[in-house]
């Protein structure tokens, strides 16, 4: 398993942040490589289920099931897709300032998967930095969409 974080600061109210985390109608416009939900069942509440499906360049189709789910503080998912699987972990919290600020961190751990005898090699020279871009992607994405 590899491991990736990213965290972002966002100029907004917890509470406003993390309605918007979970606004699938809003999901587009932040989530990388988003297309749409497929099934959802339960979701975002621990043991609930997504599906959704990627754009023609993404993952295909994701399926999540939610491991956490504590309000305004902490959403952990389990995820698969045609070739990864892993966790997803996501903290929200009240950064220290003047104005309203919320710290959005992620950490994802992941494994390939096939790939055979290069895989470690593969998922060091290529994988890990797209899997890297895309969270610094998706959070930056969610910070201009809180900030509107």
């Amino acid at each position: 398993m590899a491991t990736i974080e990213a965290a972002v600061e966002i100029e907004a109210p917890l509470a406003d942040v993390w309605e918007l985390y979970f606004d699938r109608d809003r999901w587009p416009s932040w989530v990388d490589g988003y297309a749409a939900v497929v099934r959802s069942d339960g979701y975002p509440d621990a043991g609930g289920e997504l599906v959704w499906r990627s754009n023609e360049a993404g993952r295909g189709e994701v399926r999540e099931r939610v491991l956490a789910h504590e309000p305004r503080t902490l959403h952990r998912i389990e995820y698969e897709d045609p070739e990864s699987c892993g966790t997803l972990e996501t903290r929200f919290a009240i950064a220290p300032a003047a104005e309203p600020v919320t710290r959005v961190a992620q950490r994802l751990d992941y494994g390939l998967r096939g790939g055979g005898p290069l895989r470690r090699l593969t998922d060091l020279l290529f994988i890990r930095a797209q899997m890297r871009g895309s969270l610094a992607r998706s959070l930056g994405a969610l910070r201009l969409e809180a900030n509107g």
